[in-house]
């Protein structure tokens, strides 16, 4: 029997199923496939002819394995990054010929995600995943969480913390919960637009980490105490800050290198349409079109961000909980919110650019670009990172520049 374990999750989670070959954008399709050690092992055993001598000519081992549970071995991919084991209409023929037992962790999980947080399990889906993306991001209602006993099969720990271990005694990871709670509660304020959200968000998180420098046996009562209506009214948007973020984001791209880097031939489309969108192909100063760009990002706000907001939201409150929010970058927990603020306003940035090539827009057409941006970028290997550094480099990390974003 089982052991069952403490869980907590969105309540999301319990209506996910994988669409196998109906899924149109397979994620055995365009990234590395890895096998822990004991699949790995399994697949030498195996007794169907046709299965072993498919498993001896496209896997193998992995020199450079970061973790036996993991990447013990890979899968020989076919051209165009497409795993052998698909058959002609996209289902796993593993999965189908021998069981799903013979599944990798990595195959098993996504787009599970797991992380353990002082015992519990902390179970959430990946919005890089098609079906788990209409799922997530289509709740009106937001999302809720809930926590159980169940059973738990394969998975991969994506982080594994104990907050009350002697290790963090003086890290502001001891009060991880606590302040990743308070940004969720922030950010399904609904009083208020998404973008003072995001405001009051910064300045909580700038408060804290003051704190944390200063004053560190106080926090818990800070962060208990703190009025997250209390920074609103001192936000006001400027709309030439729309201008700044198309210079930013227009480097952003460039620094990309989308049509060099990126294997997504539906992220390729999505950027030609921007470039298009915005006119950067005629390499003429942004400052030329600057009323037509801040008319379209007013009306986009209007139309769509504003109408859909719950979209925005779900996908804000999905990564908080599920990227270890605020420390998804580092131990810093401002890196961690001017990367939340970069992704959300780099999705915006593109939605206006592909509005202004396509002049409509509509809630499945947000929701399958928010699917795509977090495929090409959360699991490019390098890009966030670059991308931080980039923004340390030059004095970005800041609220000042949060406003620009905004």
């Amino acid at each position: 029997m089982e052991k069952k374990i403490k869980m907590r999750y969105p309540r999301y989670i319990k209506e996910f199923k994988c669409i196998g070959g109906k899924c149109e954008d397979s994620c055995c399709i365009g990234w590395d496939v890895d096998i822990d050690k004991i699949t790995f092992k399994q697949y030498y055993k195996v007794q169907d002819k046709e299965m072993k001598s498919m498993f001896q000519k496209n896997v193998h081992n992995n020199d450079n394995y970061c973790s036996p549970d993991i990447d013990y071995g890979k899968v020989k991919l076919k051209s165009g990054k497409r795993c052998p084991f698909l058959d002609e209409e996209n289902y796993c023929i593993i999965y189908s010929k021998i069981g799903e037992e013979y599944l990798s962790n990595v195959c098993t999980s996504f787009p599970r995600i797991t992380n353990k947080i002082d015992g519990y399990y902390e179970m959430s889906l990946d919005v890089a995943c098609p079906e788990a993306a209409r799922i997530i991001l289509q709740k009106e209602e937001g999302i809720e969480f809930k926590e159980s006993e169940e059973t738990l099969g394969k998975h991969i720990i994506s982080s594994d913390i104990d907050t009350k271990s002697k290790e963090f005694n003086n890290s502001p990871i001891k009060y991880f919960k606590e302040i990743r709670d308070l940004s969720i509660k922030i950010i399904k304020n609904r009083k208020f637009d998404l973008s003072q959200r995001l405001y009051m968000l910064g300045n909580f998180i700038e408060a804290l980490e003051e704190k944390l420098e200063y004053n560190y046996g106080n926090v818990s009562k800070f962060i208990k105490e703190y009025d997250i209506n209390s920074e609103c009214d001192t936000y006001e948007k400027n709309e030439l800050n729309y201008i700044l973020q198309i210079d930013f984001f227009k480097k952003m791209v460039d620094f990309l290198n989308v049509f060099k880097n990126v294997d997504s031939l539906v992220f390729k489309e999505y950027t030609k349409q921007i470039i298009d969108g915005f006119k950067f192909e005629k390499g003429e100063n942004i400052n030329i079109h600057s009323k037509s760009y801040i008319k379209s990002f007013e009306n986009y706000n209007e139309d769509f961000i504003n109408n859909n907001s719950y979209i925005f939201e779900n996908y804000l409150v999905n990564f908080i909980y599920n990227n270890m929010f605020p420390f998804s970058e580092t131990e810093s927990i401002f890196d961690g919110y001017i990367m939340l603020l970069m992704r959300y306003s780099f999705i915006r940035f593109y939605l206006v650019g592909k509005y202004l090539y396509n002049e409509q827009d509509s809630k499945e057409n947000i929701v399958k670009f928010i699917q795509i941006f977090s495929k090409t970028i959360e699991h490019h290997k390098t890009y966030l990172v670059d991308a931080l550094n980039h923004i340390k480099e030059n004095e970005f990390d800041n609220m000042e520049f949060a406003k620009i974003l905004l």
